[in-house]
Protein backbone atom coordinates (compact mmCIF):
# COMPACT_ATOMS: atom_id res chain seq x y z
CA UNK A 1 0.00 0.00 0.00
CA UNK A 2 1.27 3.12 -0.90
CA UNK A 3 1.72 6.74 1.10
CA UNK A 4 -0.95 8.00 -1.77
CA UNK A 5 -3.32 4.65 -1.31
CA UNK A 6 -2.61 5.13 2.83
CA UNK A 7 -4.09 9.04 2.59
CA UNK A 8 -7.05 7.54 0.68
CA UNK A 9 -8.03 5.03 2.86
CA UNK A 10 -8.29 7.89 5.53
CA UNK A 11 -10.13 10.13 3.50
CA UNK A 12 -12.94 7.65 2.64
CA UNK A 13 -12.80 6.93 7.06
CA UNK A 14 -13.61 10.92 7.57
CA UNK A 15 -16.65 10.50 4.92
CA UNK A 16 -18.29 7.29 6.36
CA UNK A 17 -17.75 9.10 9.65
CA UNK A 18 -19.20 12.36 8.69
CA UNK A 19 -22.58 10.27 6.83
CA UNK A 20 -22.74 8.93 10.05
CA UNK A 21 -22.87 11.75 12.18
CA UNK A 22 -25.31 13.80 9.56
CA UNK A 23 -27.32 10.90 10.50
CA UNK A 24 -27.54 10.54 14.09
CA UNK A 25 -26.98 14.32 14.62
CA UNK A 26 -23.75 14.26 15.83
CA UNK A 27 -20.70 16.74 14.77
CA UNK A 28 -17.41 16.13 13.06
CA UNK A 29 -13.85 16.90 14.29
CA UNK A 30 -10.71 15.75 14.24
CA UNK A 31 -8.80 15.38 17.32
CA UNK A 32 -5.11 15.57 18.05
CA UNK A 33 -4.38 12.78 20.50
CA UNK A 34 -1.13 14.09 21.73
CA UNK A 35 0.81 17.66 22.11
CA UNK A 36 2.99 17.73 18.75
CA UNK A 37 0.66 15.93 16.71
CA UNK A 38 0.58 16.71 13.01
CA UNK A 39 -2.22 16.00 10.48
CA UNK A 40 -1.86 12.19 8.38
CA UNK A 41 -0.62 14.03 5.06
CA UNK A 42 2.74 15.54 7.17
CA UNK A 43 3.24 12.14 8.92
CA UNK A 44 6.51 10.98 8.15
CA UNK A 45 6.87 6.81 7.14
CA UNK A 46 4.48 4.60 5.05
CA UNK A 47 1.80 4.06 8.02
CA UNK A 48 -0.58 6.51 7.77
CA UNK A 49 -3.10 7.06 11.04
CA UNK A 50 -5.82 10.15 11.95
CA UNK A 51 -8.36 10.35 14.88
CA UNK A 52 -11.72 11.75 14.64
CA UNK A 53 -14.82 11.97 17.17
CA UNK A 54 -18.31 12.52 16.30
CA UNK A 55 -19.37 14.69 19.34
CA UNK A 56 -23.43 15.98 20.46
CA UNK A 57 -26.14 14.35 22.66
CA UNK A 58 -26.25 10.92 22.59
CA UNK A 59 -29.28 8.61 22.47
CA UNK A 60 -30.46 8.95 26.58
CA UNK A 61 -29.52 12.18 27.47
CA UNK A 62 -25.84 12.37 28.02
CA UNK A 63 -23.44 14.50 25.95
CA UNK A 64 -20.10 13.27 24.52
CA UNK A 65 -18.26 10.96 21.73
CA UNK A 66 -17.93 8.21 19.51
CA UNK A 67 -13.91 8.94 19.79
CA UNK A 68 -12.72 6.85 16.42
CA UNK A 69 -9.15 6.17 15.30
CA UNK A 70 -8.09 4.58 11.76
CA UNK A 71 -4.56 3.39 10.52
CA UNK A 72 -3.40 2.59 6.89
CA UNK A 73 -0.31 1.94 5.29
CA UNK A 74 2.50 -1.14 5.24
CA UNK A 75 4.91 -2.35 6.91
CA UNK A 76 7.64 -4.69 7.15
CA UNK A 77 6.32 -5.67 3.65
CA UNK A 78 2.38 -6.00 4.93
CA UNK A 79 -0.49 -3.47 4.69
CA UNK A 80 -2.24 -2.42 7.41
CA UNK A 81 -5.47 -1.54 8.01
CA UNK A 82 -7.79 -0.69 10.49
CA UNK A 83 -10.53 1.12 13.15
CA UNK A 84 -10.74 1.53 16.66
CA UNK A 85 -13.93 3.29 18.07
CA UNK A 86 -14.80 4.09 21.60
CA UNK A 87 -17.62 6.25 23.43
CA UNK A 88 -16.69 8.58 25.68
CA UNK A 89 -19.24 10.84 27.79
CA UNK A 90 -19.77 12.33 30.86
CA UNK A 91 -22.16 12.12 33.55
CA UNK A 92 -21.45 14.65 36.13
CA UNK A 93 -24.22 13.95 38.40
CA UNK A 94 -23.09 10.68 39.40
CA UNK A 95 -19.87 11.19 41.22
CA UNK A 96 -21.48 11.61 44.52
CA UNK A 97 -23.67 8.33 43.97
CA UNK A 98 -21.32 6.01 42.56
CA UNK A 99 -17.59 7.66 42.38
CA UNK A 100 -16.31 4.12 40.37
CA UNK A 101 -18.27 1.64 38.65
CA UNK A 102 -16.03 -1.09 36.10
CA UNK A 103 -17.80 -3.67 34.43
CA UNK A 104 -15.82 -5.66 32.38
CA UNK A 105 -15.60 -9.25 30.72
CA UNK A 106 -14.60 -12.27 32.90
CA UNK A 107 -12.09 -13.43 30.44
CA UNK A 108 -8.07 -13.42 30.11
CA UNK A 109 -9.10 -10.77 27.10
CA UNK A 110 -11.10 -9.07 29.38
CA UNK A 111 -8.44 -8.16 31.59
CA UNK A 112 -7.63 -5.22 28.79
CA UNK A 113 -10.45 -3.19 29.99
CA UNK A 114 -8.72 -2.82 34.05
CA UNK A 115 -7.28 0.60 31.81
CA UNK A 116 -4.72 2.65 33.08
CA UNK A 117 -3.07 0.52 35.67
CA UNK A 118 -5.49 2.43 38.26
CA UNK A 119 -4.44 1.21 41.46
CA UNK A 120 -7.09 2.94 43.62
CA UNK A 121 -8.91 1.07 46.17
CA UNK A 122 -11.51 -0.72 44.97
CA UNK A 123 -13.85 -3.51 45.45
CA UNK A 124 -15.73 -6.03 44.19
CA UNK A 125 -19.55 -6.42 43.69
CA UNK A 126 -21.30 -9.29 43.69
CA UNK A 127 -25.25 -9.72 42.11
CA UNK A 128 -27.11 -12.54 42.83
CA UNK A 129 -26.64 -14.17 39.12
CA UNK A 130 -24.40 -16.56 38.36
CA UNK A 131 -25.21 -15.36 34.53
CA UNK A 132 -23.74 -12.07 35.17
CA UNK A 133 -20.84 -13.13 37.44
CA UNK A 134 -20.19 -15.83 34.67
CA UNK A 135 -19.45 -12.96 32.27
CA UNK A 136 -18.67 -10.06 33.75
CA UNK A 137 -16.25 -8.84 36.70
CA UNK A 138 -17.57 -6.01 37.95
CA UNK A 139 -15.69 -3.38 40.81
CA UNK A 140 -16.68 0.00 42.92
CA UNK A 141 -14.60 2.43 44.85
CA UNK A 142 -13.63 1.09 48.27
CA UNK A 143 -16.90 2.33 50.56
CA UNK A 144 -19.47 2.45 47.73
CA UNK A 145 -23.20 2.13 49.44
CA UNK A 146 -24.33 -0.81 48.17
CA UNK A 147 -28.39 0.33 48.48
CA UNK A 148 -28.06 2.57 45.78
CA UNK A 149 -25.59 0.07 43.40
CA UNK A 150 -28.32 -2.72 43.40
CA UNK A 151 -31.11 0.15 42.69
CA UNK A 152 -28.71 1.02 39.64
CA UNK A 153 -28.85 -3.00 38.77
CA UNK A 154 -32.69 -3.95 38.60
CA UNK A 155 -32.74 -7.87 37.37
CA UNK A 156 -33.88 -6.19 34.29
CA UNK A 157 -30.74 -4.41 33.81
CA UNK A 158 -28.59 -7.46 35.01
CA UNK A 159 -30.17 -10.15 32.67
CA UNK A 160 -29.41 -7.20 29.38
CA UNK A 161 -25.89 -7.14 30.78
CA UNK A 162 -25.26 -11.01 31.11
CA UNK A 163 -27.41 -12.27 27.95
CA UNK A 164 -27.90 -9.33 25.27
CA UNK A 165 -24.55 -7.03 24.90
CA UNK A 166 -21.65 -7.93 22.58
CA UNK A 167 -19.22 -10.75 23.61
CA UNK A 168 -16.55 -8.21 24.29
CA UNK A 169 -18.79 -5.25 25.89
CA UNK A 170 -16.88 -3.60 28.50
CA UNK A 171 -17.54 -0.35 30.37
CA UNK A 172 -16.04 2.10 33.06
CA UNK A 173 -17.47 5.16 35.42
CA UNK A 174 -15.29 7.29 36.39
CA UNK A 175 -15.49 10.37 38.65
CA UNK A 176 -18.22 11.35 36.66
CA UNK A 177 -16.78 10.04 32.73
CA UNK A 178 -17.91 7.37 31.02
CA UNK A 179 -16.37 5.08 28.55
CA UNK A 180 -17.11 2.14 26.90
CA UNK A 181 -15.46 -0.36 23.90
CA UNK A 182 -17.45 -2.68 21.91
CA UNK A 183 -16.76 -5.48 19.69
CA UNK A 184 -13.29 -6.66 20.12
CA UNK A 185 -11.31 -4.12 22.40
CA UNK A 186 -9.34 -3.59 19.52
CA UNK A 187 -10.46 -3.45 15.81
CA UNK A 188 -14.07 -3.48 14.50
CA UNK A 189 -15.02 -7.53 14.26
CA UNK A 190 -16.72 -8.86 10.97
CA UNK A 191 -14.30 -6.22 9.12
CA UNK A 192 -12.70 -7.62 6.65
CA UNK A 193 -11.79 -4.52 4.51
CA UNK A 194 -9.85 -2.66 7.47
CA UNK A 195 -13.36 0.41 6.46
CA UNK A 196 -15.10 2.06 8.49
CA UNK A 197 -18.73 0.08 9.76
CA UNK A 198 -21.34 1.58 10.25
CA UNK A 199 -23.24 -0.79 11.68
CA UNK A 200 -20.58 -1.69 13.97
CA UNK A 201 -20.67 2.06 15.30
CA UNK A 202 -24.57 1.22 16.13
CA UNK A 203 -23.66 -1.63 18.02
CA UNK A 204 -21.22 0.32 20.11
CA UNK A 205 -23.50 3.87 20.43
CA UNK A 206 -26.40 1.24 21.20
CA UNK A 207 -25.29 -0.65 23.71
CA UNK A 208 -23.22 2.27 25.71
CA UNK A 209 -25.96 4.63 25.40
CA UNK A 210 -27.96 2.03 27.35
CA UNK A 211 -25.93 1.69 30.17
CA UNK A 212 -24.98 5.45 30.16
CA UNK A 213 -28.66 6.45 30.32
CA UNK A 214 -29.54 3.46 32.72
CA UNK A 215 -26.87 5.09 35.15
CA UNK A 216 -27.79 9.33 34.32
CA UNK A 217 -32.00 8.18 35.24
CA UNK A 218 -31.19 6.54 38.23
CA UNK A 219 -29.18 9.18 39.73
CA UNK A 220 -31.74 11.65 38.69
CA UNK A 221 -34.36 9.48 40.00
CA UNK A 222 -32.48 9.09 43.21
CA UNK A 223 -32.07 12.90 43.36
CA UNK A 224 -35.74 13.59 43.04
CA UNK A 225 -34.63 16.20 39.95
CA UNK A 226 -37.42 18.39 40.26
CA UNK A 227 -37.52 18.66 44.24
CA UNK A 228 -34.48 19.32 46.76
CA UNK A 229 -31.88 16.40 46.27
CA UNK A 230 -31.22 14.81 49.51
CA UNK A 231 -27.31 13.82 50.98
CA UNK A 232 -25.74 11.69 48.22
CA UNK A 233 -25.20 8.14 49.39
CA UNK A 234 -21.47 8.04 48.42
CA UNK A 235 -20.01 11.05 49.55
CA UNK A 236 -17.36 9.72 51.68
CA UNK A 237 -16.15 7.12 49.39
CA UNK A 238 -16.11 9.78 46.90
CA UNK A 239 -13.95 11.95 48.46
CA UNK A 240 -11.64 9.12 49.12
CA UNK A 241 -11.23 7.88 45.58
CA UNK A 242 -11.01 11.07 44.11
CA UNK A 243 -8.11 11.86 46.10
CA UNK A 244 -6.35 8.24 45.96
CA UNK A 245 -3.04 8.12 44.21
CA UNK A 246 -4.03 6.36 40.49
CA UNK A 247 -0.38 5.04 40.12
CA UNK A 248 1.83 2.90 42.59
CA UNK A 249 5.25 4.32 41.98
CA UNK A 250 6.10 5.50 45.14
CA UNK A 251 7.46 8.69 43.67
CA UNK A 252 4.89 9.93 41.68
CA UNK A 253 2.62 8.74 44.45
CA UNK A 254 4.52 11.56 47.00
CA UNK A 255 4.40 14.03 44.34
CA UNK A 256 0.62 13.59 43.54
CA UNK A 257 -0.15 13.69 47.19
CA UNK A 258 2.40 16.74 47.97
CA UNK A 259 0.32 18.53 44.92
CA UNK A 260 -3.40 17.73 46.76
CA UNK A 261 -2.12 18.89 49.90
CA UNK A 262 -0.88 22.35 48.41
CA UNK A 263 -4.05 22.38 46.54
CA UNK A 264 -6.20 21.68 49.26
CA UNK A 265 -4.26 24.36 51.35
CA UNK A 266 -4.88 26.86 48.63
CA UNK A 267 -8.66 26.62 48.03
CA UNK A 268 -9.34 26.78 52.01
CA UNK A 269 -7.39 29.58 52.58
CA UNK A 270 -8.92 31.06 49.13
CA UNK A 271 -12.33 30.60 51.26
CA UNK A 272 -11.29 31.64 54.24
CA UNK A 273 -10.05 35.31 53.12
CA UNK A 274 -13.35 35.56 51.23
CA UNK A 275 -15.84 34.88 53.75
CA UNK A 276 -16.96 31.54 52.06
CA UNK A 277 -16.80 28.04 53.95
CA UNK A 278 -15.25 24.61 52.20
CA UNK A 279 -18.30 22.13 50.81
CA UNK A 280 -18.02 18.58 50.30
CA UNK A 281 -17.62 18.14 46.43
CA UNK A 282 -19.79 15.33 46.27
CA UNK A 283 -22.57 17.19 47.65
CA UNK A 284 -22.09 20.49 45.60
CA UNK A 285 -22.68 18.09 42.31
CA UNK A 286 -25.89 16.80 44.39
CA UNK A 287 -27.19 20.22 44.97
CA UNK A 288 -26.73 21.17 41.58
CA UNK A 289 -27.53 17.60 40.12
CA UNK A 290 -28.81 17.05 36.70
CA UNK A 291 -25.81 20.30 35.53
CA UNK A 292 -23.42 19.44 33.39
CA UNK A 293 -20.13 20.37 34.47
CA UNK A 294 -16.89 19.21 32.45
CA UNK A 295 -15.20 17.60 34.98
CA UNK A 296 -15.26 16.28 38.74
CA UNK A 297 -15.07 18.61 41.81
CA UNK A 298 -11.93 18.16 43.84
CA UNK A 299 -12.55 21.03 46.18
CA UNK A 300 -15.60 23.89 46.77
CA UNK A 301 -15.63 27.01 48.14
CA UNK A 302 -19.77 28.04 49.24
CA UNK A 303 -20.84 31.43 50.04
CA UNK A 304 -20.90 35.22 48.53
CA UNK A 305 -19.35 35.17 45.55
CA UNK A 306 -16.37 37.66 45.06
CA UNK A 307 -16.81 40.68 42.61
CA UNK A 308 -20.29 40.54 42.98
CA UNK A 309 -21.78 38.79 46.25
CA UNK A 310 -24.23 36.42 44.99
CA UNK A 311 -24.87 33.43 47.14
CA UNK A 312 -22.96 30.43 45.27
CA UNK A 313 -20.00 28.26 45.02
CA UNK A 314 -16.36 28.53 43.27
CA UNK A 315 -15.46 24.61 42.19
CA UNK A 316 -12.34 23.53 41.04
CA UNK A 317 -12.52 20.35 38.44
CA UNK A 318 -10.90 17.98 37.22
CA UNK A 319 -11.15 15.82 34.01
CA UNK A 320 -9.31 12.95 32.24
CA UNK A 321 -10.10 10.14 30.14
CA UNK A 322 -8.32 6.98 28.75
CA UNK A 323 -7.24 9.25 25.79
CA UNK A 324 -7.46 12.53 26.88
CA UNK A 325 -4.69 14.45 28.66
CA UNK A 326 -5.77 16.24 32.54
CA UNK A 327 -8.16 19.08 32.28
CA UNK A 328 -8.79 21.35 34.95
CA UNK A 329 -11.14 23.75 34.95
CA UNK A 330 -12.81 26.80 37.70
CA UNK A 331 -16.38 26.88 37.96
CA UNK A 332 -18.86 29.14 39.11
CA UNK A 333 -22.02 27.55 39.94
CA UNK A 334 -25.57 29.19 41.51
CA UNK A 335 -29.01 28.41 42.25
CA UNK A 336 -31.18 30.96 40.70
CA UNK A 337 -35.51 31.23 40.61
CA UNK A 338 -35.46 31.07 36.86
CA UNK A 339 -37.32 27.52 35.35
CA UNK A 340 -34.11 27.09 32.70
CA UNK A 341 -33.37 24.89 29.96
CA UNK A 342 -31.12 22.14 29.71
CA UNK A 343 -27.96 23.31 27.74
CA UNK A 344 -23.98 22.99 27.91
CA UNK A 345 -22.17 24.97 25.77
CA UNK A 346 -18.62 24.26 25.92
CA UNK A 347 -15.95 26.71 23.77
CA UNK A 348 -14.58 23.48 21.53
CA UNK A 349 -18.38 23.07 20.60
CA UNK A 350 -19.47 26.23 19.68
CA UNK A 351 -19.01 25.27 15.84
CA UNK A 352 -21.97 22.85 16.43
CA UNK A 353 -24.95 23.31 14.78
CA UNK A 354 -27.66 25.41 16.93
CA UNK A 355 -25.75 25.67 20.17
CA UNK A 356 -26.63 28.34 22.35
CA UNK A 357 -30.05 29.09 20.47
CA UNK A 358 -31.89 28.77 23.69
CA UNK A 359 -29.91 31.18 25.16
CA UNK A 360 -28.59 33.72 22.74
CA UNK A 361 -27.71 36.77 24.81
CA UNK A 362 -25.78 34.40 27.79
CA UNK A 363 -24.44 32.04 25.26
CA UNK A 364 -22.85 34.96 23.21
CA UNK A 365 -21.43 36.67 26.10
CA UNK A 366 -20.03 33.11 27.59
CA UNK A 367 -18.36 32.39 23.61
CA UNK A 368 -16.87 35.87 23.39
CA UNK A 369 -15.16 35.44 26.88
CA UNK A 370 -14.48 31.59 25.98
CA UNK A 371 -15.90 30.37 28.70
CA UNK A 372 -18.16 27.04 28.92
CA UNK A 373 -22.29 27.40 30.19
CA UNK A 374 -24.36 24.96 31.32
CA UNK A 375 -27.64 24.90 32.54
CA UNK A 376 -30.69 22.87 34.39
CA UNK A 377 -33.77 23.69 36.27
CA UNK A 378 -32.71 25.91 38.52
CA UNK A 379 -28.89 26.04 38.33
CA UNK A 380 -26.53 27.41 36.51
CA UNK A 381 -23.08 27.61 35.85
CA UNK A 382 -19.98 29.24 33.83
CA UNK A 383 -16.38 27.58 34.04
CA UNK A 384 -13.06 28.09 32.44
CA UNK A 385 -9.95 26.44 31.29
CA UNK A 386 -7.28 26.43 33.45
CA UNK A 387 -3.54 25.33 34.17
CA UNK A 388 -1.39 24.88 36.79
CA UNK A 389 -1.91 27.51 39.71
CA UNK A 390 -4.76 30.38 39.30
CA UNK A 391 -4.01 33.85 41.54
CA UNK A 392 -6.73 34.27 43.56
CA UNK A 393 -7.50 37.66 42.04
CA UNK A 394 -7.94 35.87 38.47
CA UNK A 395 -10.76 33.84 40.10
CA UNK A 396 -12.27 36.76 41.29
CA UNK A 397 -12.24 38.51 38.32
CA UNK A 398 -14.01 35.73 36.76
CA UNK A 399 -16.81 34.98 39.37
CA UNK A 400 -17.38 38.65 38.44
CA UNK A 401 -18.41 38.16 34.41
CA UNK A 402 -19.84 34.42 35.67
CA UNK A 403 -22.13 36.62 37.54
CA UNK A 404 -23.14 38.82 35.08
CA UNK A 405 -23.31 35.98 32.60
CA UNK A 406 -25.75 34.53 34.86
CA UNK A 407 -27.96 37.54 35.39
CA UNK A 408 -28.42 37.47 31.19
CA UNK A 409 -30.05 33.99 31.89
CA UNK A 410 -32.39 35.90 34.24
CA UNK A 411 -33.04 38.73 31.88
CA UNK A 412 -31.94 41.19 35.13
CA UNK A 413 -28.61 42.65 34.37
CA UNK A 414 -26.43 42.60 37.80
CA UNK A 415 -23.43 45.07 38.43
CA UNK A 416 -20.67 43.86 40.49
Amino acid sequence: MSETEALEGLRRSEEKLRAYGAEHGLVLREESPWPGYVPAAQQPGPVKHAVWSLAGVLPGGAIGRLRHQAIFGSTFGMDVAGQHTLMICRIPESVGYVPYLGCRPDTIGGAMYAWDNDNRPKQSQVFESVELERRYKVEVAAGQAQNWIYQLFTPTFIDWLAHSTPVDFGFKLDLGVFHCETPNWRGQEGSTSGEVEPALLDVLLENGSRVASRIRDEVLEEAQLIGEPGVVDSAEAYAKFATAPKHGRIIKSILWLARVGAEDDGTAKYATERGMEPESPAQFHARHIGLAMPGAATAVATGPLPQGGREGSVAWLQFSSIVDMEQEYVAVAVGTDARLPSVWIDPEDVGAPGIGAELPAAAEAAMTAGYGLATAHRSACVYMRTEGTTPGSEIDRFAGEAQRIIALLEGSPQSP
